[in-house]
């Protein structure tokens, strides 16, 4: 069992982050860019207890067909517990790498709050938007404009209950601009023109992280075969956009 599989990390989820109320705008403001009409099944990757499948159902329909990855076995067994009557969605555990799921085959794949404490998230992205015919939802690593960094999360403080022992995990920290020039090269090799961007500083740092270091959270959505041609970023950090221009326009 991982640090993920503790109970206050499972409790967490099973009561939390299963509404459309329970969005954050990082999730919201590029997926309500997508168009609902073309999607109909989704992978996502680092699923928990699978709360955003009864998120996914109200965003999309009721019929949605949803498959949900995480490398905690503790986590899946709670998932299939609680979704086992019903018959649209399916909870796998996987190990780190190449996922086993042939290429264009969901109409979404989705990540968050998965790849700031992955050290492969690059091959996890890349393995994440082969897997989808049409759209791919990206919570990134943290990102700042300086060096990359490994900072130190407490998921005891993170997930508040009854456990005292801190439950520590890696957060990762990437430089912005070189993370840019990776999903550059990767968009390019996938003939993917679309990309929405979303960053603002991350507000739960000094409360959960220990480190002194402004740093951001950055989501984006990205699509195959799209008509039309267009990289943005929303944000209010003036660097940022800077560095985001410079490699995109």
């Amino acid at each position: 069992m991982t640090q993920w599989g503790k109970e206050n990390v499972i409790d967490f989820y099973s009561k939390n982050r299963n509404k459309l109320s329970h969005l954050y705008d990082s999730e919201k403001i590029p997926l309500n860019s997508i168009n609902k009409k073309k999607v109909h099944s989704i992978l996502d990757y680092g699923c928990a207890v699978g709360g955003f499948y009864e998120i996914f159902k109200i965003f999309f329909n009721k019929n949605i067909l949803y498959h949900g990855l995480d490398t905690e076995k503790k986590i899946i067994e709670a998932a299939q517990e609680k979704y086992s009557r019903q018959t649209k969605n399916k909870f796998s555990v996987i190990k780190k790498g190449k996922i086993k799921i042939k290429s264009n085959n969901f109409s979404l794949t989705f990540s968050t709050g998965v790849l700031n404490h992955n050290l492969d998230y690059k091959k996890i992205i890349n393995e994440l938007i082969r897997i989808s015919k049409k759209y791919t939802f990206i919570d990134s690593p943290r990102v700042h404009l300086a060096k990359s960094f490994v900072g130190k999360l407490n998921l005891t403080k993170r997930f508040p209950s009854g456990i005292k022992k801190n439950n520590i995990v890696n957060n990762y920290t990437i430089n912005f601009e070189d993370y840019l020039i990776f999903l550059k090269k990767t968009f390019k090799k996938n003939n993917i023109n679309y990309a929405i961007f979303y960053s603002n500083y991350l507000p739960y740092k000094k409360k959960y992280l220990k480190i002194n270091k402004k740093i951001s959270f950055l989501t984006f959505l990205c699509s195959k075969n799209n008509y039309k041609s267009e990289f943005a970023l929303k944000t209010k950090n003036r660097e940022m956009l800077k560095v985001f221009n410079k490699i995109f326009k």
